[in-house]
């Protein structure tokens, strides 16, 4: 069966931007729901294409392949999506089924872009940088919005929002995302003022003494109280 791995960090993915476009070869599916199982025992991940005006296909992709694609592009960069001898198609990893039980792969949703329409997607955000008292153990850094979302053409979409923290310096100091530098040819749709991160204070946690346990009732010999009727007794077969 083919194995869930995460994509790689961000900042991998930001290096791998400029480079060669990364690229899936699909094939059409047509039995719509029959044999997943053997083929993804096949190492063959089922999935689909869809857009704005454009028509679903149900297709198939090599799992490698794809984990490869995806560790490389995540979620919010472009992949070439190669349908027989179709055109190129420009597309977003937009959702990836596995399953709860076994983190086995099960599906993947692939949204096709028009180069020319503005889009909206999430984009994890990055800290770097150190905070000195929190490195220090005298505060904490507090996270708000681990990823934010931007509005803009498929191609301007970075793949990561890196933001510098080394300039808070005393508890309270945070920043917003009305602080964030906004990426080129993007537009923030989070609230201005929601919070990405803060230093606090440390938290003083307070053990409460749990309660003692109540002494257990043991029963000697010939004081155990006999069931009543019906109880500990197995039912009666019909």
């Amino acid at each position: 069966m083919l194995r869930w791995l995460p994509p790689n960090s961000g900042r991998r993915r930001k290096r791998l931007a400029t480079a060669t476009p990364v690229s899936l070869k699909l094939e059409p599916r047509a039995d719509h729901g029959r044999h997943l199982q053997a083929l993804r025992r096949q190492g063959r991940l089922p999935g689909i294409i869809y857009g704005h005006n454009v028509d679903p296909v149900t297709v198939l992709v090599d799992g490698r392949d794809f984990v490869r694609a995806f560790q490389r592009v995540g979620r919010n960069q472009l992949v070439d999506l190669q349908l027989g001898d179709e055109p190129v198609r420009k597309a977003l990893i937009r959702e990836v089924q596995r399953s709860p039980r076994d983190g086995d792969l099960l599906h993947v949703d692939f949204y096709q872009v028009n180069l020319t329409e503005k889009i909206e997607s999430d984009v994890p955000i990055e800290l770097e940088g150190e905070v000195e008292i929190v490195v220090k153990g005298e505060a904490d850094l507090q996270r708000g919005l681990h990823e934010i979302k931007l509005e803009c053409l498929p191609q301007d979409l970075p793949p990561v929002i890196t933001v510098d923290v080394s300039n808070l310096k005393e508890v309270d100091d945070e920043i917003r995302v009305k602080d964030l530098k906004t990426p080129a040819g993007c537009e923030i749709l989070d609230d201005p003022e929601d919070l990405v991160v803060k230093v606090a204070a440390h938290r003083e946690e307070v053990e409460e003494a749990a309660p003692a346990p109540a002494a257990a009732e043991v029963p000697t010999v010939g004081e155990t109280q006999a069931p009543t009727e019906g109880e500990g007794e197995a039912p009666a077969e019909s």
